[in-house]
């Protein structure tokens, strides 16, 4: 809080972390369809969205040639996601972006109780439920766990 009434939000963009997620996106089109779509702001927060633009698009020419890359602004992102979602394969973005689309991906699957979710480092990693707590079932055996699951399947792969 600059004062009562400021407050202020910063991210912080490294090479070294885009090119990990990066390389974890291009890994995982090469086992797929061979599509990246990396997602960003750079149209308006330049200097932070093109950098992870760019080093996402420099990642995927020098090591991985053979995917096909695009990028979308999020907003973009979040209409061609509703209307085509079979159009992606992996999409790439930062994490703000990626809570967003990952539980409009999960609505769109059917439920946020069938979305997996991992977090990872490269180093450790933890699974766990993408869906928040459920309060409006709780205590009514109702709780589906198709989504801790597929998470537990990630964590193992």
């Amino acid at each position: 809080m600059v004062t009562p009434d400021v407050a202020l939000v910063t991210g912080v963009f490294t090479r070294k972390s885009i090119e990990r997620i990066a390389h974890e996106a291009f890994k995982l089109a090469m086992s797929r369809r061979k599509k990246v779509t990396i997602v960003h702001k750079a149209n308006v927060i330049r200097l932070a969205f093109g950098l992870f633009r760019d080093i996402c698009y420099e990642t995927g020419k020098k090591y991985y040639p053979e995917v096909k890359v695009e990028d979308v602004l999020i907003d973009a992102m979040a209409a061609r996601l509703v209307r085509r979602a079979g159009d992606f394969d992996v999409i790439v973005t930062e994490n703000l972006f990626g809570d967003i689309l990952s539980d409009l991906a999960g609505e769109l699957a059917g439920s946020l109780g069938l979305s997996p979710s991992l977090n990872t480092n490269g180093k450790q990693a933890m699974a766990q439920a993408a869906h928040g707590s459920a309060p409006d079932i709780a205590g009514q055996d109702l709780a589906n766990p198709t989504s801790m699951l597929l998470s537990a399947v990630m964590l193992l792969q």
